[in-house]
């Protein structure tokens, strides 16, 4: 018979797995740079721009903005809570106040009074740089998307990022 290969990893596996291959780089004086872990998840989230928003989703058949957070994070082997107010109160890793000290990786959390029901955030997001964070939106344009939060809406809902790594 032919040998197949016993193995359990998913398709999703196989490509976090090669997206840490993939992403190796040779500096100028020929050393191999490894990605960091943020590089990883940072490219990992954006594999799922234009995947659905659907309210309580945490599985690529439809995120919300915290089931998307939460999904990405767990690939990498945290454990979020499935809330934006419970991710931004989890006491997990470093918080940061401004815009301008987020590094790609962060958690990004935004609170819309409108919206926050009485919480202490309405929305959550993953910074990928450039002013940008990857995110389940609810929006008419919705579902995976990018958007900037240096100004507008998500400028003015600001409340913090968070760093786990």
């Amino acid at each position: 018979g032919k040998l197949l290969p016993q193995s359990s990893t998913s398709s999703l596996e196989a490509l976090v797995i090669f997206l840490r291959c993939y992403k190796f780089t040779t500096s100028w004086d020929g050393t191999i740079e490894q990605p960091s872990l943020a590089d990883d998840l940072v490219a990992y989230a954006l594999t799922f721009e234009g995947y659905d928003y659907v309210y309580g989703g945490t599985t690529p058949a439809g995120f919300d903005c915290s089931g998307f957070t939460m999904y990405i994070y767990k690939q990498f082997g945290y454990s979020l809570p499935h809330s934006a107010t419970s991710q931004w109160l989890s006491g997990m890793g470093t918080k940061i106040y401004s815009i301008s000290e987020l590094q790609p990786g962060d958690l990004v959390f935004f609170n819309d009074p409108s919206r926050n029901k009485g919480k202490a955030c309405s929305h959550a997001g993953i910074y990928i740089g450039n002013g940008q964070h990857v995110h389940a939106s609810s929006s008419r344009n919705g579902g995976v998307i990018t958007s900037d939060l240096t100004s507008g809406y998500y400028n003015t809902y600001f409340v913090g990022g968070l760093r786990l790594s």
